[in-house]
């Protein structure tokens, strides 16, 4: 009710305020500071902070302190310290991710290393994907063997994908190689689909990663990611790899050829043209008559 308040009436803040710090449930005490920081009038941020800094359980704390760091940069330091002293690391990997992308670049070496001490993976990927946007370019060698190192699958494709944009040209190829080691075909496919976009020179190793994936969903998700890509590469070479990929989705169901020509006909039309793409289509038709 204050937190709705407060937004259509704004004079009301210094008493919203006060009603908040009377709060005796810290969790909502927070809440109710987190939600009125972005309102809150210069004036009012000291007042604000000194009740963040009294709530003693540290998950609120670091909650309403990342907050108010939008307001007040000053005490990101604060903020920062508050978020790796909460002992449950669940906790603490939201309020570092919550943190990430207001830190300045000078705290971030502090946050990458409280976020490489977390030893449950899921929540160490967590913050490692939020981190990334933000990190400088010497931390993402160390941020890419974090990376590789986490077990689980899923959680290693996640960081591995977040990672991708940020790296520089010298580490691609090892984050392709982190990708195709991927056993679940899904989390592969997501890698690969985000590293293609900035590793062109790697298009046909890629595919042919791309065309061992047996569920068609996520096979095609691949091939739609390359097509654009592919779609580039001169004819000469272009068409022994069409030829070789044809030959190789030809052996999976029709529905299965199907949904891959749709998502590679940029290729197509890239080789072909108009006449290739209608032709294709009276093949198809042509097939359907036969099968009927």
């Amino acid at each position: 009710a204050l937190s709705a308040l407060a937004e259509k009436l704004p004079q009301v803040l210094p008493e919203a305020l006060a009603a908040a710090r009377k709060i005796q449930n810290e969790y909502y005490r927070a809440h109710t500071l987190s939600a009125l920081a972005e309102k809150l009038s210069p004036e009012l941020l000291p007042e604000a902070l000194a009740a963040a800094r009294e709530i003693q359980n540290e998950s609120d704390r670091a909650y309403a302190l990342s907050a108010l760091a939008d307001k007040l940069p000053q005490i990101l330091p604060e903020a920062l310290t508050a978020a790796k002293q909460i002992q449950d690391e669940y906790f603490r990997a939201r309020a570092l991710s919550a943190l990430a992308e207001k830190l300045r670049q000078q705290f971030f070496l502090k946050a990458f290393a409280a976020a490489r001490e977390i030893q449950n993976e899921s929540n160490r990927a967590h913050v490692l994907s939020a981190l990334t946007e933000k990190l400088s370019p010497e931390l993402l060698p160390e941020a890419l063997a974090a990376a590789k190192q986490i077990q689980n699958e899923s959680n290693r494709a996640h960081v591995l994908s977040a990672l991708t944009e940020k790296l520089p040209p010298d580490l691609l190829p090892e984050a392709l190689a982190a990708a195709k080691q991927i056993q679940n075909e899904s989390d592969r496919a997501h890698v690969l689909s985000a590293l293609t976009e900035k590793l062109p020179q790697i298009l046909p190793e890629a595919l042919a990663a791309a065309k061992q994936i047996q569920n068609e969903s996520d096979r095609a998700h691949v091939l739609s990611a390359l097509a654009f890509g592919l779609s580039q590469i001169p004819s000469a070479e272009l068409f022994p790899l069409w030829q070789d990929t044809l030959d190789k989705l030809s052996l999976h169901t029709r529905p299965d050829l199907l949904q891959d020509i749709k998502a590679l006909f940029p290729v197509i039309f890239a080789l072909g043209g108009e006449a290739a793409t209608a032709e294709i289509a009276r093949a198809i038709q042509d097939v359907t008559r036969w099968w009927r």
